[in-house]
């Protein structure tokens, strides 16, 4: 098999130069010098068709002396190159590791078979900003290699600002989710570019530090996944909630509390009709049954694995990649009873504070542990999380309960993940609310003009 041919990103490391990939390159850009503007060298994002990436870099001399031109989007065969250790906090990708192409560097055009996925992307919660920004020190530049994603709201057309860099060109609006918005300012030919592109279908890139990339409306799995999302949570734009304000009053529904007892003897089918949270304290992970699996984006079901490829009968399509998802089975217990509950992905990310890949790979490197610490660690805590009910739960077929997100019980409302304005079912008109994709950007710093 071809595969066989090639070694994959996950297994470069520093100790040889005889390395041979094949790969997408998702994004390029140059690095400029401050002073002349002269190019000072060449990056490339590398993607395998096990949905790895890392950053790639070429000095002119050597990016020019490459018979192949590499192109953005592009699959190539690179071959002889070096592997040094990712530094710097402004990493494109968050790898430990980065290719030093040299002299010896060859690079061929290969042939796209679709088993390479078009880009990957590895979001930040709009609600975590904040605390990934206070990781950084008082001396330290606020600029961020993470990904966000999110709807336009509020956009202002193209206007010019006096700054201390003189007169800049700039667009404000608003990234949100359905209970997280942020203010966003976009400054310069990215502010232009937004403002002719806001309003058209328009899928390619445009970028604003050297390595940033702005995706509006992408033809991308994990835009139909965010899609989804803001559906089921019933997101709303400005319009859509203004027009149903004047239909009738907006009431959010009622969240019941029960015990695990109750959830245990007390069902009925009218609780299927609930939104019901219930306060526990996790006693063990049943090591017994596997805590993750593969999933497709659109459906986020799980999928049958073939080969390198994955089958999801719930669409059915095959895929060539399926990212992994929590599904976590523990023992839990309150002061009226004990059962098991199963922490869906969403409820366990919030729960242990990383995804489900970042575990697996944590937990590749300890081969002797039975599961990873982070799942460990769950034993004791004590979480607040919101029940999705089913059938069998209410005729008893079933005393697993599923957990699908995590509850605040402080102000009474579902986490920053779950929706602020609960509603009735409703579709979303997303020829105004734009997803939008936005990689690499800064936190204000004095830009104004005293």
């Amino acid at each position: 098999m071809e595969s066989a041919v090639f070694n994959l990103i996950e297994d470069l490391d520093k100790s040889t130069t005889n390395w041979k990939i094949k790969a997408r390159v998702t994004r390029m850009w140059t690095s400029v010098s401050s002073e002349n503007g002269s190019v000072k060298g060449y990056n490339i994002i590398l993607l395998d068709d096990d949905n790895n990436y890392v950053h790639a870099f070429a000095y002119p001399n050597i990016w020019n002396g490459f018979k192949t031109p590499v192109i953005e989007g592009g699959v190539y065969v690179f071959d002889q190159f070096s592997v040094k250790a990712a530094v710097g906090n402004l990493k494109p990708v968050q790898t430990d590791i980065c290719i030093r192409f040299s002299k010896y560097t060859t690079v061929t055009a290969a042939e796209d078979d679709g088993m390479i996925p078009a880009y990957k992307f590895e979001f930040l919660d709009l609600g975590d900003l904040f605390a990934e920004a206070s990781k950084y020190q008082p001396q330290q530049q606020p600029i961020f290699a993470i990904v966000v994603i999110g709807v336009i709201e509020d956009f202002e057309p193209l206007t010019k600002l006096d700054t201390k860099f003189g007169m800049r060109d700039i667009v404000k609006f608003r990234i949100c989710d359905s209970s997280n918005q942020h203010k966003v300012s976009v400054w310069g030919d990215l502010a232009v570019f937004a403002n002719n592109i806001y309003t058209k279908e328009f899928q390619s890139p445009i970028g604003t530090l050297p390595s940033s990339k702005l995706y509006l409306n992408l033809d991308d799995e994990s835009v139909t996944d965010m899609r989804m999302r803001l559906k089921e949570e019933g997101y709303l734009s400005k319009r859509e909630k203004y027009l149903k304000a004047a239909k009738s009053e907006f009431v959010q529904p009622f969240m019941e509390r029960m015990t695990l007892k109750d959830l245990n003897e007390n069902l009925t089918y009218d609780d299927l009709k609930k939104r019901i949270y219930t306060t526990f304290s996790v006693v063990k992970v049943d090591e017994d049954v596997a805590w993750w699996f593969y999933s497709y984006n659109k459906c986020q079901q799980e999928v049958e694995r073939l080969d390198r490829r994955f089958r999801c009968n719930n669409c059915p399509r095959i895929i060539p990649v399926a990212p992994k998802r929590f599904r976590i089975m523990v023992l839990a217990e309150d002061d009226t009873f004990s059962c098991n509950i199963m922490l869906m992905d969403r409820a366990a990310r919030r729960i242990v504070g990383t995804s489900a890949a970042k575990a697996y790979n944590d937990f590749e490197k300890a081969p002797e542990e039975v599961l990873p610490q982070v799942l460990k660690d769950l034993a004791g805590k004590e979480v607040t999380v919101i029940i999705q009910l089913n059938k069998a739960n209410v005729t008893e077929d079933s005393t697993i309960f599923d957990a699908n997100d995590i509850f605040d019980t402080t102000t009474q409302s579902p986490s920053p993940s779950e929706s602020a304005h609960i509603s009735e079912s409703s579709s979303i008109n997303f020829s105004v609310n734009v997803i939008l994709v936005f990689i690499t950007f800064s936190l204000p710093t004095n830009l104004y003009k005293s």
